[in-house]
Parts: C-alpha cells; sequence; structure tokens
C-alpha cells in the first residue's frame, strides 16, 4: 500500500489546507475557510476533542489524498470533510477512510453515523450504500442534496467484522505447520448435522440417554469408522474428541489410574509444553524422555536406562516440535508400556504411506488432529492397534466425559481421504514445497537450523536469528507482508525463532513452481526494511497463488 492513514496532527495543518483546496476546485466548489469551511482551519478543536480526524497519506511524497472526519451532533455522529482527490479516485482511498471511521464508531460503541452529500457525488453514494447506508430525511442546512443514515447494530458490527477478517485472510498466506485450511466440497454438504446429538455407537435400554431418529447417523459413522480403521490398519478407531490438548486432557482423563506414571516426550525435546502439566494436575507420576541436544532428537540409550529404571504405565510421544520423522521403533521391546504417538504434525504423510505408521514403530495407540497437517475439521481421532482393557477403559469413560460427538466433524473427516488422487497429491507437493523452500532460504544465506540426515525430514523449517528480537522483528516484517508464520521458543535450548511450513499454504495454491519467488520475498524482508515495492510483490504474488 503506498499511503498510510494516520490521525489528524498538527504539523499537517498548511498540507490540509492545500489538499482543501485543491478538492475544491476539482470539484466546482468555492472553499471559504472563514465561514462555513473554519472547521477546516480549527480541526483540533471542532474535530479531536470530540470526534476524530483522518488523512491518507502518501508514503513516498507525504501529500496528502483524501480526509474523513467524524463529529458528534444531537444523538448521532455525523461523517464529515469526506474527500479523495480525483486522480488519487478508484484506488481504495476513500473505502479504507470510510472503513477507519466506522471501525472508530464500532470500538467507541457509537449508535448511529450520518453523511450529507452531493447529488453529483457519485463515488460517495457508491461506498456509502456498499456499507450500509441507507437514505434519511435532511439533518442539517448544508448545500448536500443527499442525506444517509447507518445504524451500527449487532447485525451490522458482525458482519462488518467478518468480512474485515475474510478480506484480510484472503491476501494472506499461512507458512506454519500447525494450521491447515479444510478440503470443502459441496457434494459432500454435511451442514445438516450440525448441533445435533449423535453417539458414535449403538445405545439401548441400559443407556442413561438416548436421542431417538439417530440410528441411521451411527450406522453412517460405523462406515466412516471402517475406511478410518483400514486406512489405518487400526483394530478400532474413535472420533468423538475435539482437537488438540482437549483430545489429550479427555485421552488422560478416561485411561490414567491412581499411581500411574507416564513418560513424555519433555517440551526441550519437541514435546508439547502443556503435557505434563495436564497429567500433574490428575496427580500422575511424570519422567521425561532424554535429549540429544546435540543431533536434535531423543537420546535412545539414557531414555532406555529411565525406562527400565520406572517401568512407566504409559509412553506418550507428542511431536509437536521436530526436524526429523525419528524411527522410535526400539520402544516396541517395552512390552508392559502401553505406547501412544500424536501423529497431528505428520498425519497426512503416515495415512499417504510416506512416513511409517506409528504401529508399525510399535505404538498402540495413535491419536491425532485433524487440522493440522492434515486438511480436515477442527477434530480429534484415536486410533488403537489392539483391542485391550485401556481401549475399553477409554470407551467405557468417554460416554461420560464428552457429551457431544460434534457429527458434522466426524462427516467431514473423511472427505479428504475420499478423493485419493487429489489427496496423495496434496501429500506429495506439500512435502516438495516446503523441502525446496527450505534448500532455497539456505541459498539465500537465511540462518535455517540445519537437521540430521538420518531420518526423513519432517515438513517444518525452523528459523533462528542472532537473537530472540530479530526473531521477532523477522516475524513481524513476514507478518506485514501477508506471510503468516510461527514464532516461538524452539525445542533443544536453541531459543526463539520462527516455525515455517507449507500445508495450509498448499491448500491455497502454493505449487513447487512458486518457490523461488517466495524464498526471494522472505529473503529480502530479512535483509532490508519493508518497502511500498515489497509489500506490492507480496500482494500481488499472495493473489496469484490464491486466485490460481
Amino acid at each position: 500500500m503506498k499511503y498510510s492513514i494516520s490521525a489528524f496532527n498538527k504539523k499537517y495543518h498548511e498540507a490540509i489546507i492545500c489538499f482543501f483546496k485543491k478538492a475544491f476546485k476539482e470539484d466546482g466548489r468555492k472553499l471559504m475557510l472563514n465561514d462555513k469551511d473554519s472547521d477546516i482551519v480549527t480541526i483540533e478543536e471542532t474535530y479531536m476533542k470530540q470526534g476524530f480526524f483522518w488523512c491518507a497519506i502518501d508514503n513516498k511524497t507525504k501529500k496528502i489524498l483524501g480526509t474523513i472526519a467524524l463529529r458528534p451532533i444531537d444523538d448521532f455522529w455525523e461523517i464529515r470533510r469526506f474527500f479523495v482527490l480525483k486522480k488519487e479516485q478508484n484506488k481504495g482511498i476513500g473505502q479504507k477512510l470510510l472503513e477507519t471511521a466506522i471501525e472508530f464508531a464500532i470500538n467507541n460503541k457509537y449508535k448511529v453515523l450520518k453523511a450529507a452529500t452531493l447529488e453529483r457525488g457519485y463515488i460517495a453514494h457508491h461506498l456509502f450504500e456498499k456499507y450500509g447506508f441507507c437514505p434519511t430525511k435532511r439533518f442539517n442546512n448544508s448545500t448536500a442534496d443527499i442525506f444517509y443514515k447507518l445504524v451500527l447494530s449487532s447485525d451490522f458490527i458482525y458482519r462488518f467484522k467478518l468480512n474485515k477478517l475474510k478480506e484480510k485472510f484472503n491476501c494472506s498466506l499461512i507458512l506454519n505447520p500447525t494450521e491447515n485450511i479444510p478440503i470443502y466440497d459441496s457434494k459432500y454438504d454435511c451442514s445438516f448435522m450440525e448441533g445435533l446429538y449423535v453417539s458414535e455407537r449403538f445405545k439401548d435400554v441400559n443407556d442413561k440417554v438416548i436421542f431417538s431418529g439417530r440410528n441411521d447417523y451411527i450406522s453412517f459413522f460405523e462406515f466412516i469408522k471402517e475406511h478410518w480403521k483400514e486406512k489405518l490398519s487400526a483394530f478400532d478407531v474413535d472420533l468423538k474428541t475435539l482437537s488438540g490438548l482437549n483430545a489429550h486432557l479427555i485421552l488422560f482423563l478416561c485411561i490414567i489410574q491412581k499411581g500411574d506414571t507416564v513418560m513424555l516426550l519433555p517440551e526441550s525435546c519437541g514435546g508439547h509444553f502443556a503435557t505434563e502439566k495436564i497429567l500433574q494436575s490428575l496427580g500422575v507420576t511424570v519422567i521425561s524422555m532424554c535429549p540429544d541436544f546435540q543431533n536434535k532428537c531423543v537420546d535412545v540409550q539414557k531414555t532406555k536406562a529411565l525406562i527400565e529404571e520406572f517401568s512407566p504405565n504409559y509412553i506418550f510421544v507428542d511431536r509437536s516440535e521436530g526436524l526429523n520423522y525419528e524411527d522410535f521403533s526400539w520402544i516396541s521391546e517395552y512390552k508392559n508400556s502401553y505406547k501412544i504417538f500424536d501423529a497431528s504434525q505428520y498425519f497426512s504423510q503416515i495415512v499417504d504411506g510416506k512416513y511409517a505408521s506409528p504401529f508399525e514403530m510399535g505404538f498402540d495407540m495413535i491419536i491425532t488432529t485433524l487440522h493440522k497437517n492434515y486438511p480436515g475439521p477442527q477434530k480429534g481421532l484415536i486410533a488403537v492397534k489392539y483391542e485391550d482393557d485401556v481401549w475399553k477403559r477409554y470407551l467405557d469413560n468417554a460416554k461420560t466425559y464428552i457429551s457431544n460427538t460434534h457429527p458434522m466433524a466426524i462427516a467431514k473427516s473423511l472427505v479428504p481421504i475420499i478423493q485419493e488422487t487429489e489427496f496423495s497429491k496434496y501429500s506429495e507437493t506439500n512435502l516438495n514445497c516446503s523441502h525446496k523452500l527450505e534448500k532455497a532460504l539456505k541459498q539465500h544465506g537465511l540462518p535455517i537450523v540445519h537437521r540430521n540426515n538420518n531420518s526423513p525430514a519432517t515438513l517444518h523449517i525452523w528459523i533462528l536469528c542472532e537473537t530472540k528480537e530479530k526473531s521477532y522483528e523477522y516475524y513481524l516484517k513476514l507478518e506485514q507482508l501477508g506471510l503468516l508464520t510461527n514464532y516461538r521458543l524452539l525445542p533443544y535450548n536453541l531459543g526463539f525463532g520462527l516455525r515455517i511450513g507449507t500445508s495450509a499454504a498448499v491448500k491455497s495454491g502454493l505449487k513447487e513452481e512458486h518457490i523461488k519467488e517466495l524464498a526471494s520475498i522472505m529473503a529480502e524482508a530479512y535483509y532490508n526494511p519493508v518497502t511500498d515495492k515489497l509489500l506490492s510483490r507480496s500482494y500481488k504474488f499472495i493473489k496469484r497463488i490464491i486466485e490460481g
């Protein structure tokens, strides 16, 4: 954007006078600063003490391109001095000024806005009507011909804010590995299920609560679960839980017993920072796997020694961070420990056969979210290799802890993988884009954290600047460009850096052919300040990806 919207400042006084002289001349009107237009020379008193005044200012020349103001009159607020120079019209400046005024009014809990304009002011008419202003009766004695009114109702505010979010979303590219965009297809419309209470399993006279008319839904869910069981080579699956830490909490509430010991992948080794706290709140003894800081993985020998010393009831690997898809097959020799793997960061590639299944490594249970690496709904999935006492305990207790299965999300969970060709292509493109982006960023000299070559590379890319502050500054630069990354504390005592991923970007349209330019934009932002030229370049690049 080549201009900025700024609040009035006294230093703009002379520039504002020049602007209005030009704007009035272009409109064929006479400017009378000592009479009807005296508010222009008293902006501080007229608008800034009660109301507000904004200028659209050219970032390069610092000239004023447009203005808008608000001031109170009786029981409403009037939009005043809404002008944009003729050669600057149809560039979005007027729209941005009007949005700024409306947003200010909403934030300050104004209830009604009114505006007056000339009959020949067709562009103003269009903008007011676009934002929901309706014709109203005359409310002043000005030379205006047309009068508008906007009631800032809850309905209007909701739609205004929602549209702003959508516009911003459509101008950005998600570049972190833990967010995704679900696959939606109108031929798989499940919206009629939203809000229903549907059990995953059939109920009978011995159940405490049953809703009628649900057996056909349950039969449909049985089909979905059968498909998932086949895909994962699982004995059984469950789709009742929500995603993320909610799934962890429910799972442990269902299976943990008094006196249990759980071994965790710690945060320092890429595990989730909250899992230990969840378990401790349940009265569980927690021990941690040992990190190998040099190789950025688990220190297998030291961790084995801990397992043999403490004989944990459960071993839980929640690999929420990792540069490599580690081989945990050594864990299979511990038959007395129930082994759980959180596959959320790798689930698409596991389903697609590009990464080894945790079941093949010796894990007894896979838990995953369906909206991170996998392009599904915000939902959890639990799969088990065998039927055993742990699984029976989960199913029995889940009936108490989960009251609503969120049936629409269960139905949508299968949509990506029933489109097998498209899903496999998505998984492959995601891997290729991620690895090519890492290589390209390295070629530009960005501080990419090295990964070892002893196991498959994940889709995570870590960028570690010289200091925490520089990492954060770079994160903000990319955000300014519409490239949405993830600033966070990286594992293995590395410090604060950026976590990059391509899952959502590929869903938005990112292809391997785009990687060279993406890396170039990211590199320019790393080495230089963000300029209007770079903003324009990034905006056009993102638009090209999204529009295909």
